[in-house]
């Protein structure tokens, strides 16, 4: 049964973790997001969790931080306490989370879903599924935790950042963002599958292993380059740029509306 918007199963040593507001193509608000931390928070304390899966009903993954619920006139200061809080931290503590993840993503994986998805350890995509950073389109930089780069290189970053393309699973796979690609009817088999593989390996050993991974990340200036992008994206949400931009996008149309209209020539 969903609360708030998640659902949450146990099957063995695997807990999943299912996003459930397929009417908002299971768009992350502050409740939801509060929901995930906590499960989180559990996981990490219960040792015989071996593997997490992050997955969602309906058609989409997950199409980002639901906007109806964000104030347009919220301070700065406040927004800033706010992403770190429920973004910035939470990814990051999904990342460092002892045991294997594994993030199931069909359609739609946009923005904060992307940020959710990519801090997971292995990636099973859907292959009608895409991924998508649009926050520099709408004055943003990036989002709160800017993974691109360590995920597939500085330069291929740049690329998609620099034009705001959306990355289809198939070249998701090649670039390295994904693992693992399967049919839409697949997914959640491939998925079972590579979950009970990860519960046959002995736990403790992958924890270790995994600890030393993101430890090495780490040491190569990971968490510092986050800390450094999380204030220029701040920074960017303050400027006169993406204030106009966003103002001029919320008089009468949602923004999906409002950069369609722009990138096809109507504005």
């Amino acid at each position: 049964m969903s609360q708030d918007g998640l659902v949450v199963e146990r099957t063995g040593g695997v807990l999943a973790l299912t996003l459930d507001r397929p009417e908002k193509r299971n768009a992350l608000n502050t409740a939801l997001l509060a929901r995930i931390g906590e499960e989180l928070e559990r996981a990490a304390r219960d040792s015989t969790v071996q593997v997490l899966v992050l997955r969602a009903t309906g058609d989409h993954f997950c199409a980002g931080f639901d906007l109806d619920t964000v104030q347009a006139d919220e301070r700065s200061e406040d927004r800033m306490l706010r992403e770190r809080e429920q973004l910035f931290e939470r990814a990051l503590f999904l990342r460092d989370l002892p045991m294997p993840t594994i993030a199931a993503v069909q359609g739609a994986c946009v923005a904060a879903g992307l940020l959710l998805s990519q801090m997971c350890d292995l990636v099973v995509a859907s292959d009608d599924a895409f991924f998508y950073d649009p926050l520099p389109r709408m004055g943003g930089v990036g989002l709160e935790v800017l993974i691109e780069p360590w995920d597939i290189g500085i330069r291929r970053a740049k690329r998609y950042l620099f034009t705001g393309e959306r990355i289809p699973a198939a070249d998701a796979l090649q670039l390295g963002m994904v693992t693992d690609l399967a049919t839409r009817e697949e997914l959640p088999n491939v998925v079972q599958s590579l979950a009970t593989r990860i519960t046959d390996m002995p736990p403790r050993t992958l924890s270790l292993i995994k600890r030393s991974l993101n430890r090495t990340q780490d040491l190569m200036g990971m968490r510092d380059s986050l800390e450094y992008h999380f204030a220029m994206h701040q920074l960017g949400h303050a400027s006169a740029e993406s204030q106009a931009l966003l103002h001029a996008a919320r008089e009468g149309r949602p923004l999906k509306d409002y950069f369609r209209e722009r990138d096809e020539g109507q504005l």
